[in-house]
């Protein structure tokens, strides 16, 4: 196996993160290009960006042949940018989604689990730590990250780039071991994690202490209930959040 550079690149769960990674893929000269999609999607993804299909062609099969657990479209809205970008590239480019299906459904699974349990936390305001805790590590699966990182390594070829989620740095490390040469880098220059972020970084770290667990559960419920429900999408929760956030700060300084 020849030594590949292989840059992973952390990016948000905000559209306007995605659409700064597309743009990034398309003003840099990449070999290979690793999509945090489902492998799955794999043919259907090189069909597009040979400009075989349509956009509306790929998203209508994805809807139809349900290669993306629900809810579809926070899927799409997310990651468009990163698609669109895709026939713009070199046509020896290689592009390959790299996740496991099955663990890519189970994490959906587990997200769709946490929405029922923020839910239940805004209208009872009761919380099951242990509840939160074994759900959570759902998405904290070790076992894929390993195959993830062996799926990647195997297929790496001179200038890589890799798009991942916050916890990039576990695949980074298990890359390193492969003899490639890893780099890891936000998407975003400064970026603050929600709560819910900063509650599985801590349990990926260690075991936080349980009022630490508590406060985060109930910012992350609060974040649903004051934002994400309040407005058009992900982003402009976000973005609202964060306005107020910094105002708290500011305010708590004074």
């Amino acid at each position: 196996m020849l030594m590949a550079k292989v840059h992973i690149l952390m990016v948000p769960t905000l559209r306007s993160s995605t659409a700064k990674a597309a743009n990034l893929i398309v003003q840099s000269d990449y070999d290979t290009i690793f999509l945090n999609f489902p492998y799955n999607l794999q043919s259907i993804v090189l069909s597009y960006a040979a400009h075989q299909i349509t956009l509306n062609h790929l998203l209508n099969m994805i809807r139809i042949q349900n290669l993306i657990p629900e809810p579809v479209t926070t899927w799409i809205y997310l990651n468009q940018p990163l698609l669109e970008c895709l026939p713009k590239l070199k046509e020896e480019t290689k592009i390959f989604c790299y996740k496991d299906v099955d663990g890519f459904h189970m994490s959906m699974e587990a997200a769709s689990k946490i929405a029922s349990l923020t839910l239940k936390v805004n209208v009872t305001e009761k919380i099951d730590i242990e509840e939160w805790i074994l759900t959570l590590k759902q998405l904290i699966n070790q076992n894929l990250t390993d195959l993830e990182a062996e799926f990647i390594a195997s297929r790496a070829e001179g200038k890589s780039i890799c798009i991942t989620g916050l916890n990039g740095w576990k695949l980074a490390k298990r890359i390193k071991e492969f003899s490639h040469k890893v780099t890891l880098k936000c998407v975003e220059r400064q970026y603050v994690m929600k709560p819910l972020e900063t509650l599985e970084i801590l349990l990926e770290k260690g075991k936080p202490e349980p009022q630490t667990i508590q406060q985060l559960i109930k910012e992350h419920a609060t974040f649903i209930k004051n934002y994400v429900l309040n407005t058009k999408n992900i982003d402009e929760a976000y973005y609202t959040w964060i306005k107020n956030y910094k105002l708290l700060n500011i305010n708590a300084k004074s």
